[in-house]
């Protein structure tokens, strides 16, 4: 094969993805890194994946936060010129839209 679509959500997170991106540059195969669908935050995680790949072997990654018009967070990845970019901020580099979002299913970390 020559490229492989690794969708980050289908292979169990970022985590699994990030071996399995490994695993693929070591046996030299492309790969189109994506994920099933999803909005700003969805699309930082997958694009940061495909920032820290090695070059030569990111074949192309999908802009789904621009497909649709509800934005869930802000800062989400810039297109400019055909390129996607992510941001400078900590983490994902996103801040969640809770008003869009709703309320937490829970709250992991946060005292009361």
């Amino acid at each position: 094969m020559d490229v492989v679509n690794l969708k980050v959500s289908r292979v169990g997170g970022l985590t699994k993805a990030r071996q399995f991106r490994d695993l693929a540059v070591t046996m030299g195969i492309s790969l189109t890194i994506e994920d099933s669908w999803g909005g700003e935050i969805a699309t930082a995680a997958l694009c940061h994946l495909a920032h820290s790949t090695p070059s030569g072997f990111h074949f192309q990654s999908s802009a789904f936060h621009e497909y649709h018009s509800i934005t869930v967070a802000s800062g989400g990845p810039e297109l400019n010129d055909g390129y996607m970019a992510v941001s400078a901020q900590p983490g994902l580099g996103v801040s969640p839209k809770m008003d869009v979002l709703g309320d937490p299913v829970a709250v992991i970390g946060q005292s009361a």
